[in-house]
């Protein structure tokens, strides 16, 4: 009767493992977005320039969320 608890708690913890590392991801693609967005206003000559490639950013940043997401619901 033991054994099966702790098989549960290391399912969980594993389920817990993998939502901090996508968690982390989330966080590293929306800080490079910022960089991205940050160091293109600061080094573009044309501000209409910068706001396209600043949404081409963020449009990626968004595409790879709901790849993410897609791929952790499907298993």
């Amino acid at each position: 009767m033991s054994a099966k608890p702790l098989r549960d708690m290391g399912h969980l913890h594993a389920r817990r493992r993998q939502a901090r590392r996508h968690r982390h991801l989330r966080r590293v693609d929306v800080g490079l977005a910022v960089l991205i967005a940050a160091a293109a206003l600061l080094l573009a000559p044309g501000v209409a320039i910068v706001a396209v490639i600043a949404l081409v950013v963020l449009a990626v940043c968004l595409v790879s969320f709901a790849f993410e997401r897609w791929r952790s619901r499907r298993g």
